[in-house]
């Protein structure tokens, strides 16, 4: 009867770890399902936001900016998210003027670079969208 005793104890035991490891597995598991479930939320709703800011029409808007400029001043390298300014005697007006527009436009610029000549101004940049 004595051994009975110490196998129902030590079952009894046995029943209520396993219980217990059962209810953390579970609780553990639905943690881990709602963190992916935020992370899935965010994921999304950040892919939707890149959507709705990027940046769309960015060449022709740079184009139309620099079209105000003779051919003969300028050279452009549009590559695919970036271009490369080189514009030549420019007037502090002009360049101030071109400076302005692209400024408000989203753009990034990676490399500016403005040399004086006299009266003339020589601008370099490296632009990316």
């Amino acid at each position: 009867m004595n051994k009975n005793i110490v196998l129902l104890a030590i079952s009894s035991i046995f029943l209520i770890a396993s219980i217990a490891f059962s209810y953390m597995q579970k609780k553990s598991f639905n943690a881990s399902l709602e963190r992916i479930k935020q992370e899935k939320f965010e994921v999304k709703e950040v892919a939707s936001l890149q959507q709705l800011w990027k940046a769309k029409g960015i060449k022709s808007k740079i184009q139309k900016i620099l079209n105000s400029l003779p051919s003969s001043k300028k050279s452009l390298t549009f590559e695919r998210n970036k271009v490369n300014i080189k514009l030549k005697n420019l007037s502090d007006r002009e360049l101030n003027k071109v400076l302005t527009k692209l400024a408000m436009l989203p753009i990034q610029f990676k490399n500016l670079r403005i040399l004086r000549s006299g009266e003339l101004f020589t601008l370099e940049c490296l632009c990316v969208w």
